[in-house]
């Protein structure tokens, strides 16, 4: 009777921690200039930091979330939940991602952006190249030129429109050159759709800065992790997961 109540015990235990895992959780953390952060949390194992793009929130990782990784989905400054400032650039919110990695006591962790959250990620690598295992980049861009004509317009007429902190990073620079990514030491993913917004020809030239892979999705357009999700979340899992 004993050791069926030890066994009992011990399978409650087991079944804690799975749920645990498999639950999705959320939180906040508090930026040195008095912002707040949220951030939501899914399984274990290695870190796994995702990045939406413009105007998105942590939602846009829906499909992602059940990935084999303690997945942390952030929603940047001035998106989401997290609270906004009146100022805004990627260095502020590569800052906000150092912030969260501290307190939620990540010493290291592969990132995934997309879109601008690709930009950040990038801007990230460069300042905290040290904070970086491995890096995904889906549908990044150095500058407005590397975007197809319309998406160029697009940007333009919207940030013009709206004229907000947000709606001004689409027609910024990242902050990011070349020379930059010439000095990555982490592996390196580049993804893209085959009729992405950005030029395909842009997203081969930031891979081979960063001496790093080039994957085109074929019929796939820019949120391809959307769109695609078997497909995507199967080359992310095996980037992630061979040996460096």
């Amino acid at each position: 009777m004993k050791r069926l109540i030890i066994l009992l015990i011990v399978g409650v235990s087991l079944m804690a921690i799975r749920v645990k895992a498999d639950t999705l959780t959320s939180g906040y953390i508090k930026t040195h200039d008095g912002e707040k952060i949220h951030y939501v949390r899914k399984g274990t194992g290695t870190p796994l930091i995702l990045l939406h793009g413009n105007g998105q929130s942590a939602s846009y990782f829906k499909p992602q979330m059940d990935l084999p990784f303690d997945t942390i989905a952030i929603d940047s400054r001035n998106h989401g939940k997290s609270s906004s400032s009146q100022q805004l650039n990627f260095e502020m919110m590569a800052q906000d991602v150092l912030e969260v990695m501290n307190q939620l006591k990540i010493q290291k962790a592969d990132i995934l952006g997309f879109s601008d959250g690709a930009n950040l990620a990038m801007v990230f690598a460069k300042d905290h190249p040290e904070r970086v295992n491995k890096l995904i980049l889906n549908s990044g861009n150095l500058s407005l030129s590397d975007m197809h004509f319309f998406s160029r317009l697009t940007s333009i007429l919207q940030n013009i429109f709206f004229n907000t902190p947000v709606s001004e990073l689409l027609i910024k620079d990242v902050g990011v050159t070349t020379a930059d990514l010439n000095k990555f030491e982490m592996p390196v993913l580049v993804i893209a759709g085959q009729y992405d917004l950005i030029k395909l020809s842009s997203s081969r030239k930031i891979a081979a800065a960063c001496h790093g892979q080039f994957i085109e999705i074929p019929d796939a357009f820019h949120k391809v992790s959307q769109s695609r999700p078997k497909t995507f979340n199967a080359v992310i899992t095996k980037f992630l997961q061979a040996s460096s």
